[in-house]
């Protein structure tokens, strides 16, 4: 039980990481673009998940999972 509550975090962490990634591709205008290379889900996880907004723009829940890594 143990090793599947590590695996869960391991996978949750990488998640984390791939959402870091996509936010970090704005530009000064503070809008979020998806990269030819990451897939087209991330773009709508990312708006349901409250880290970017309808329009596409880093939202304030986003400006602070990017402060966790940087």
């Amino acid at each position: 039980m143990i090793l599947n509550a590590v695996l869960s975090t391991d996978g949750l962490d990488l998640e984390e990481r791939q959402m870091v990634e996509l936010l970090e591709c704005r530009y000064g205008d503070g809008m979020v673009y998806l990269p030819r290379t990451r897939p087209r889900q991330l773009l709508s996880i990312a708006k349901i998940g409250g880290f970017i907004d309808a329009e596409g723009y880093l939202t304030r829940k986003g400006r602070i999972l990017l402060a966790r890594y940087f």
